[in-house]
Order: structure tokens, then C-alpha cells, then sequence
């Protein structure tokens, strides 16, 4: 039975490989492997090959320096204990991934409890090992550290191998700790209160021998290092970071001798963890199978068009605001599109993010010792602001490309198309357009005047209230592309929304992004230029702030021009577009 089921796992994994084989043959799925490929290879395995022929592995040492290469593993350990932290904090079934078709085949089949985990751990190693490689050539190509890509797929595999044993056997213990007929309510008790003692324990061991950082320990770099050090190893972070110390030793290892004697002790603690597994008694098949059934229920609601398979588990909301029966047919759109959001995404939610800015820019700014935070706020704001108006468009998706399926429903009703391309578009430019603005206003708020120089005083608030102004045509743009790509070509758009994987979805994604990012830059090149010249011929006859004025207002005409058009010209297209004539993906 055991070779059975070694034959069936080997078997599955042959025919997904000649499944993606041989939908190569369809252009959208070709095409986007050529370029998952070249990106693959251009980004990542070039510059692995350029590093080995440059710098041979004979020849190669660490370039962090030896504060560096201390710190790093410790850091290692530390984000590894919270990864573990966080997996015993939520609570959860006994559940392992079967499909439909194993539960149905092997569940009533003459096979042991323990075979069927075996089948199931074995199956995970395919996608921890592909995990494993992904990740030594994107993150660890053994240069800094002194090691070689052989330590880092060998101790990425060890870590990823381990921590999925791990969280089997957390599920397990809770599984059996939350069964009433095994585990009895006064020993859940007992064990829930020796937990918390232990959890108090520490945080109080930690807080009486640990100290906080002074003035002198952000001197410098290495400053800060060593006390980070030194406070690593005081109180009981020595004693948790233990094993994730030796779990993560192999990836660090700089020589072929001391990766031997690093795998010892971490091959001990994964083996610990079989056993662990493995001799759990503990009923998941109930759990899997519900497991599976809401896959499948995912799967197809994904293939009826909701893109993210959420439409089983979608509670009632709240509206998002009251339609009017005299209201424009537009916002009818809208309203209907926020239901389908998340309830953060509203007015007063707004409105209550606009005030905790507000009042932590007041408290930030009146308290100069706190000037360090300042900045980090700032710069978190920033950063935010940069995602949002890079990849929002990407992710916002409650328009037609998530009402694509339904758009021989969308052409009944009385309405022109530009009109039900224009109501599309509104959920996803209204919460785009709220998040740049809460992100400017902390900008502005949080920014210290003395780090923007040439940007103060009145022309600081035409800048931001000029990128405010300019921030909701851009946007609109930006969402006009990948509407019009799911109308021109459906077939793509719904096979990239999908939560599919793979290096042709990979490519796929790449070839939108990158035509959404070019058309963006096409169209906002008038608006650019006529912006400057407004701006150069103004600023030479009414002044610096009135020249910034005009040309604000010039971009904000031109990319509002812009949108119409293109609003227009979709409409058009969407009213001539026929569903059933497209091949289903």
C-alpha cells in the first residue's frame, strides 16, 4: 500500500507538469511563459552567473563585516520565534490538504491513518522544496554571508520542511485540546492557566534584566548592533532562541565542515517534529474534508467570476450609504460595488483615519524628542502612498474586470456604456483616491519643514493640494488600462485574476503590468509637457506661486480630458462587446 501510494503521488505530479505542458499550446499561455522565463532569468539567475564568474566559489568570502555576519543569524532566530509565537497564538482544526479526489478515493480505502499522513507530508516536499529554491536564488545567493547557494537551498529546506511539520503538529495539539470528549474542561483550564503563568513569567523575567536603549547606543551602526547583540543574549530570549538557532545554522554556514556539523542538530529538531506529527492521535478527516469543500466552493466561485473566491463566505453588510431613487445611474454602481469591499473601506472609516492623523501629527510634532518617530511615520506614509499609487490600481478590482462574466446582464440595462464603464470605475477610484489623500495629509503633517527647504510655506500647500487635485484623474487612467485590457482581451484578464500559479501566470501578470505602466506614461506625457510650459511662461510673468497654481490646474484639465475620452471610447467598445463569442478560459 505504501508503494501505492508513492506510485499515486509520483503519478499526480507527472500529470500537473504535462498538464502545464500542454497548455502551452494556447497563445495567452505561451506567451506569458516567455516572458515568466526571461524575467526569471534576467532578474535572477543572470545575476547569480555574473556573481559566480566574477567572484569563484574558491575565491569568495563574506563582505559583511564580522558585527554583521554575529548579528544576522540572530536576527534569523528572532524573526523564525515569531513566526512560531504566531502560529500557537490562533487556535485551529487538524485539517490537511487532500482534494476532492484523494478524499474520495483514499478516505475509504483500506489505508492506515499514519499512511495517509505520510502521503500527505510526502506531497508538501514538492512545494517546500520549489519554495526552498525560489527562495536561496532570490534571497540568500550566498555572497554577503560567505556561503553558497548549496547551504541556502539545503537550510532553506530544512527551515520550510520543519516549520510545515511544525504548524501539522500545532493544528493537532489544538484539534485535541479543543475536543471535549478527549480533553476535559478543568485540564483545559489547568493547561490555558499554566500557559499564561509561563507567558507572564517571562515578560516579566525579560523586563526586569533588560534594559532600554540610551542616547549612546544610536551613536552608530555598530553601536546599535551591540546592543541589540548584547540584550539578545540577557534574560530568556537565550533559552527560545535556542532552536531556531540551530534550526537556521545550515543556512549560515560558511564551509563545508561546518555545515556538517550544523545538520546534526537541526536534522535532530525536524525529526523531532515527525515523530511529533506522526504520533499525535488526533481525527483530521472531518477537517479535511471540510477543508476541501470550501476549496472547491473557492474554486467556483472563482471560475463564476468573483476573482478572489469569497463568494461562499461573504457575510451581509451594511449599505455604504443610502441610494436615492433620483440618484445618478453611476452611483448605483458604486453602492453595489462596496458591498462587495471590505467594511474598512467606507466614509466614516475615512473620516475616523483622517482624525487619528490628525491628532498624532499634533502629539508628533509638539514633542521634539520624539523626532526619531517622526520621521519613521513619515516615511511609513510614504511608503504607503508610493504602493498605493503604483500597485492599487493592480489590486482594486471591483470593476468590470470583476463584473466581466456578467456584463450580458450589464448590456440589458437602459444605459449607454460609457455610463457603466463610468460607475465601474468609481469604487476602485474612490478608495484609491481616499488612501492618497490620508497618505498626503500625513505627509504634510509629519514631514519636518526644515528637511524640504526649497518647499515650504505657501508653496508646500500647493504641492499637496495640487497632487491631491491631480490624484484622481491619474488614477483613473491608471484603471482605464486594465478595464480596457478585460474587454479587449477577456480571456487573458480572467485567467490573471484567478488565483492561479506558475511562471505562465507569472507572465501573464508581467505583460499587464508593464502595458499598464507604458500606456500610464504615454498618456501622462501632454499633461507633463503642457504643464511645464504653463509653469515656465507663468512663472516669468505672474510669479513662482501662481505659475504652480496654472500648471496644477493644467494637469488636472488635461488628465481629466484624457479620462473622458478614454471613458468614451471603452464604452463604445463595451457596447459592441460580445460575451459568448469569446473562448472560455
Amino acid at each position: 500500500m505504501a508503494r501505492a501510494l508513492l506510485y499515486l503521488r509520483v503519478m499526480s505530479l507527472v500529470g500537473r507538469v504535462k498538464s502545464r505542458l500542454q497548455r502551452l499550446k494556447q497563445p495567452k499561455y505561451l506567451a506569458g511563459s516567455v516572458v515568466g522565463v526571461a524575467y526569471l532569468y534576467l532578474t535572477f539567475l543572470r545575476r547569480v552567473q555574473v556573481s559566480h564568474a566574477a567572484h569563484p566559489p574558491a575565491s569568495r568570502g563574506p563582505v559583511m563585516s564580522p558585527e554583521a555576519l554575529t548579528f544576522v543569524p540572530e536576527l534569523g532566530a528572532i524573526v523564525l520565534l515569531v513566526v512560531l509565537i504566531a502560529n500557537w497564538a490562533v487556535p485551529r482544526n487538524a485539517s490537511l490538504a487532500f482534494s476532492e479526489a484523494e478524499i474520495a478515493f483514499l478516505f475509504p480505502a483500506p489505508v492506515t491513518r499514519r499512511m495517509l499522513l505520510h502521503y500527505r507530508l510526502l506531497g508538501s516536499q514538492f512545494g517546500v522544496a520549489v519554495t526552498a529554491l525560489i527562495f536561496t536564488v532570490v534571497f540568500g545567493r550566498g555572497q554577503g554571508l560567505g556561503g553558497s547557494l548549496w547551504f541556502h537551498a539545503i537550510g532553506w529546506w530544512l527551515i520550510l520542511a520543519t516549520l510545515n511539520l511544525h504548524l501539522t503538529g500545532t493544528a493537532f495539539v489544538y484539534s485535541k485540546f479543543l475536543n471535549r470528549s478527549i480533553t476535559s474542561s478543568r485540564r483545559r483550564a489547568t493547561t490555558i492557566a499554566g500557559a499564561g503563568v509561563a507567558v507572564c513569567g517571562l515578560a516579566l523575567w525579560g523586563w526586569s534584566v533588560m534594559r532600554w536603549p540610551q542616547q549612546a547606543d544610536f551613536g552608530s551602526g555598530s553601536a546599535f548592533t551591540s546592543y541589540l547583540t548584547s540584550q539578545l543574549h540577557t534574560g530568556p530570549l537565550p533559552w527560545l532562541l535556542a532552536i531556531p538557532k540551530l534550526l537556521i545554522a545550515p543556512y549560515f554556514a560558511s564551509s563545508g565542515s561546518a555545515l556538517l556539523r550544523a545538520l546534526g542538530p537541526a536534522l535532530i529538531v525536524l525529526v523531532a517534529n515527525y515523530v511529533w506529527v506522526v504520533h499525535t492521535e488526533v481525527s483530521f478527516e472531518e477537517a479535511s474534508i471540510a477543508r476541501a469543500t470550501k476549496r472547491a466552493a473557492r474554486i467556483q466561485a472563482t471560475r463564476q467570476g468573483d476573482w478572489r473566491g469569497q463568494a461562499v463566505t461573504r457575510k451581509a453588510q451594511r449599505p455604504p450609504f443610502e441610494l436615492r431613487d433620483a440618484a445618478r445611474p453611476e452611483m448605483a454602481f458604486l453602492w453595489k460595488n462596496l458591498l462587495s469591499t471590505s467594511p474598512l473601506f467606507r466614509p466614516r472609516v475615512a473620516l475616523v483615519m483622517v482624525a487619528i492623523v490628525l491628532i498624532g501629527a499634533e502629539f508628533l510634532v509638539l514633542r521634539p524628542q520624539s523626532e526619531p518617530i517622526r520621521l519613521i511615520a513619515a516615511s511609513m506614509f510614504g511608503v504607503l502612498l508610493a504602493m498605493t499609487v503604483l500597485f492599487g490600481p493592480m489590486v482594486a478590482r471591483q470593476d468590470l474586470r470583476a463584473d466581466l462574466p456578467n456584463a450580458d446582464i450589464l448590456k440589458s440595462y437602459p444605459l449607454r456604456g460609457w455610463q457603466i464603464v463610468l460607475g465601474e470605475l468609481l469604487t476602485p477610484l474612490s478608495i484609491l483616491s481616499g488612501l492618497i489623500w490620508i497618505g498626503l495629509l500625513a505627509e504634510v503633517l509629519l514631514w519636518p519643514s526644515d528637511k524640504l527647504i526649497w518647499l515650504n510655506g505657501s508653496l508646500r500647500a500647493v504641492a499637496a493640494l495640487g497632487l491631491a487635485l491631480m490624484a484622481p484623474p491619474f488614477v483613473a487612467i491608471q484603471l482605464l488600462v486594465p478595464n480596457a485590457a478585460a474587454v479587449v482581451f477577456p480571456a487573458w484578464t480572467q485567467s490573471v485574476g484567478r488565483t492561479e500559479r506558475g511562471i505562465e501566470v507569472l507572465g501573464q501578470r508581467i505583460i499587464f503590468v508593464a502595458g499598464q505602466l507604458l500606456v500610464t506614461a504615454i498618456a501622462a506625457i501632454p499633461a507633463a509637457a503642457s504643464a511645464a510650459l504653463v509653469f515656465f511662461l507663468a512663472q516669468w510673468l505672474a510669479g513662482l506661486l501662481a505659475a504652480a497654481v496654472l500648471a496644477v490646474v493644467t494637469v488636472f484639465l488635461l488628465l481629466s480630458l484624457e479620462v473622458w475620452l478614454g471613458v468614451r471610447w471603452l464604452g463604445q467598445r463595451f457596447e459592441h462587446f460580445d460575451l459568448s463569442s469569446e473562448l472560455r478560459p
